[in-house]
């Protein structure tokens, strides 16, 4: 009868890198870009580091849609700040953010805000973004979490807009996060979940790009397999996936 004990945050290289990038920023109270592609475990990072280090850590996660408002909202929120509207209500928030945190710093605390994918950040997010440092650095962690489109994004120079002077901010945190390594990296979660079924093992190094895209696929499966009381074997995954049998 196979048991499955659950998806678990299983270290891996990518994972330990970006802690100790969000460690060092958080202690050292300085800004930080952190470059990892899709799938390469940013967000389980994150919340591990939550875990860790839960008083003053903030963290946004930066959808496509969106706007300035809704990031400084989201910071008011979770600084316990009122919340504005009208005219002035953007100029307002920023200044309050800052006056917050500048206070948290006077009373000697580590404070550290994450914005997460913030390659789907918008031009105006970024460019309050520049203010915030300006703002608070270095008397508060600053960190920018996301994929090579963030860089891309900052490196674009236009009349008017302060994107090139956020990148060069940010240029001397930048890390590069390991690239993900199939046969190496994956290793640690066979082991735990499917130690005795290597042809398994090997289809999902075929298939598989990145650490998330292993989760939806094994996860889903191993559930099913426990739930049926059936093995966990390349037969039964091929079948479950509706993928060709070899």
């Amino acid at each position: 009868m196979y048991k499955y004990p659950g998806w678990k945050n299983i270290q891996t290289t990518q994972s330990r890198e970006i802690l100790t990038e969000l460690i060092e920023s958080k202690e050292e109270q300085r800004a930080s870009m952190i470059i990892s592609k899709t799938g390469d475990g940013k967000t389980t990072a994150i919340n591990l580091f939550k875990s860790k280090k839960p008083r003053h850590t903030y963290v946004v996660t930066l959808g496509d849609t969106y706007n300035l408002l809704n990031v400084l909202n989201e910071l008011q929120t979770m600084l316990s700040l009122p919340i504005y509207t009208g005219k002035n209500a953007k100029h307002i928030s920023l200044r309050d953010i800052s006056n917050k945190i500048n206070e948290l710093a006077d009373e000697g605390q580590q404070v550290v805000i994450i914005f997460d994918e913030a390659e789907n950040a918008r031009i105006n997010v970024l460019k309050a973004l520049k203010e915030l440092y300006d703002a608070v650095t270095p008397r508060c962690g600053i960190v920018l979490i996301g994929t090579q489109q963030l860089i891309a994004a900052l490196n674009k120079t236009s009349e008017g807009q302060s994107i090139p002077q956020l990148r060069r901010r940010f240029k001397a945190g930048t890390r590069f996060i390991t690239p993900f390594n199939k046969v190496k990296d994956m290793k640690p979660f066979f082991e735990t979940y499917i130690p005795n079924h290597p042809d398994l093992q090997d289809l999902l190094i075929q298939i598989c790009d990145n650490y998330g895209e292993l989760h939806d696929y094994l996860h889903p499966f191993l559930v099913h397999c426990e739930k049926k009381n059936i093995d966990p074997t390349e037969a039964n995954f091929r079948l479950y996936h509706k993928l060709p049998k070899r």
